[in-house]
């Protein structure tokens, strides 16, 4: 296997709408290589459903955007994190605008949607639900114009690069060419997805499964909130299980839930189907607990569904590729681990507690989304925070790149491969059945005793090999899930156990992880 150093001024990982964002900023200042796992436009933003909130009508205002994400984050929030992203929100979204992104116009004017949580009509949409596809789309097309970006596709980013509390770069693999690479940089941002891609029934792409959170952890970044996982209420559920997701933004419109004995049971709630979504998933959730099938409907045939398919053309046409009729139908839909508030601690310019190393988007923990994230703000957190860790990352002295360091070798041994899946199999099986939309401590301690005998003993040290380090560190980031999600002993957003049912004020001090001076990881409240 080969190697190669390559140098660079700014060095992002992952092609979301975050990486893609700050590797547009960056290039305003210096070179900058954004490397990705897969192709570049292979991200949970590419995937993304719905479409992206802010305030840019007079009918609307910043503190009602503010208080509905406070609202939704259910006391968890961090205040200064959600104002800096309201605020420098609309001006992002302009600046898209006036670039040519084309969100959708009625008459001549922005047409703004409505989705769970939101007390004003403030979603903007593009190319009807698959609004995180056209801003992608839209930034990878900048991206091409940009000179100073260089992209390296279907690279593995196996260890960073760093040395008293400063990153100066990353390791990578990159499969094509089978060969790997030290690339050396001033600044490195993580913009790398959650780990929602850990659970079985998911709505992201299977590359989500923690990667940023544990190059990160490994340096001795800090981990926080790992058991702040949001299910996606509506996912299309077939014969199997398996499906795709159903914007929320379908629920904006009107459409109502409904259970196989027909009754509409989001009427107890205020705001019925448009409740922020844990609410919405966990009744769900309920519902299927009470009946023989593993689904309910979402449905229609209330509505004008001719303005639906129109409203909706690629959504709508998903359906009825399944045999659906929405004038005729409801949709059967269930809950997916969608989205990983959880992440890598961060000051709000993206800064890590390593010098030199950066996070934004869903990879990041600012505090933004609290205990539940509330619907739309993930695509406008991307935009803002990425522009911020660039802004902070310039001011960054210049350095000589690190030469002649200790660097870790890395191998591929395809013999590990079919353990490889068997493992990730087991742990996703595991972490949905006990750490999904409800947990318990009896529950959770028999997923943590099944990880220690199952799941850590069958393997031997394999350095640096693909997929023994994707093995390990996949089972690390479970158990840190769990570990977290038992030390939260009461109920707040996402987050619900039926043993501690309410909310606990004393519990909202948070669990971090780092590793300590013996390269173990450490729990510390």
């Amino acid at each position: 296997m080969s190697f190669t150093i390559q140098k660079t001024d700014y060095l992002i990982v992952g092609s979301g709408v975050a990486g893609l964002n700050a590797a547009l900023e960056a290039a305003k200042y210096g070179e900058v290589l954004l490397v990705t796992k897969t192709s570049l436009d292979e991200s949970s933003s590419y995937w993304a459903q719905g479409g992206v909130a802010a305030v840019l009508e007079g009918s609307d205002s910043y503190e009602n955007h503010i208080k509905d994400t406070l609202e939704a984050g259910r006391g968890y929030c961090n205040p200064k994190a959600v104002e800096i992203l309201v605020k420098e929100g609309s001006d992002r979204i302009k600046e898209l605008i006036d670039d040519g992104m084309p969100f959708e116009r009625k008459n001549g004017r922005l047409n703004l949607g409505m989705e769970g949580g939101h007390s004003n009509r403030r979603i903007l949409h593009a190319n009807g639900a698959a609004t995180g596809k056209a801003l992608v789309d839209f930034l990878i097309s900048r991206i091409r114009e940009t000179d100073r970006i260089t992209i390296a596709e279907n690279v593995f980013v196996y260890d960073l690069i760093s040395e008293n509390s400063r990153c100066f770069g990353a390791q990578a693999y990159l499969y094509k060419e089978n060969k790997t690479v030290q690339i050396q940089s001033k600044a490195t941002i993580l913009a790398t997805g959650g780990y929602s891609g850990l659970y079985t029934r998911t709505t992201n792409p299977h590359t989500s499964t923690g990667d940023g959170l544990w190059l990160a952890l490994n340096h001795g970044a800090i981990l926080k909130d790992l058991e702040f996982i949001q299910f996606h209420p509506t996912v299309y559920t077939d014969s199997k299980g398996d499906g795709f997701l159903l914007s929320e933004a379908l629920r904006g419109e009107g459409a109502r839930l409904f259970n196989l004995k027909c009754d509409r049971f989001m009427e107890k709630y205020t705001d019925m189907e448009l409740s922020p979504r844990d609410v919405v998933s966990r009744e769900i959730f309920k519902q299927i607990s009470n009946q023989e099938e593993n689904f309910v409907y979402l449905d229609f045939r209330h509505l004008n569904t001719d303005k639906i398919k129109k409203r909706f053309p690629g959504l709508m046409r998903r359906i009825e590729e399944q045999g659906i009729d929405i004038s005729k139908q409801g949709i059967p839909v269930a809950p997916a681990a969608h989205y990983c508030i959880g992440g890598i601690e961060t000051d709000l310019d993206g800064q890590t507690n390593i010098e030199g190393l950066y996070a934004c988007g869903e990879v990041a923990v600012t505090g933004v989304h609290g205990a539940n994230r509330l619907a739309s703000n993930s695509l406008l957190e991307c935009l803002v925070f990425s522009k911020r860790a660039v802004e902070h990352a310039i001011k960054l002295p210049a350095r000589s790149h690190m030469i002649g360091m200790t660097l870790k070798p890395f191998t591929l041994s395809h013999d590990l491969e079919e353990p490889f899946m068997v493992q990730k199999k087991t742990v996703t099986s595991l972490l949905n059945r006990f750490a999904g939309i409800e947990r318990d401590d009896a529950g959770l301690h028999q997923a943590l005793n099944q990880i220690d005998s199952e799941l850590k003993s069958p393997l031997y040290n394999q350095g640096n090999e693909y997929f023994f380090l994707r093995m390990k560190e996949m089972v690390n980031i479970a158990e840190l899930i769990i570990v977290g999600a038992l030390h939260r002993k009461e109920s707040r957003g996402v987050h619900f156990r039926i043993d501690f049912p309410g909310p606990d004020d004393s519990q909202k001090e948070p669990m971090r992880f780092y590793k300590n001076r013996f390269n173990k990881i450490q729990a510390v409240s």
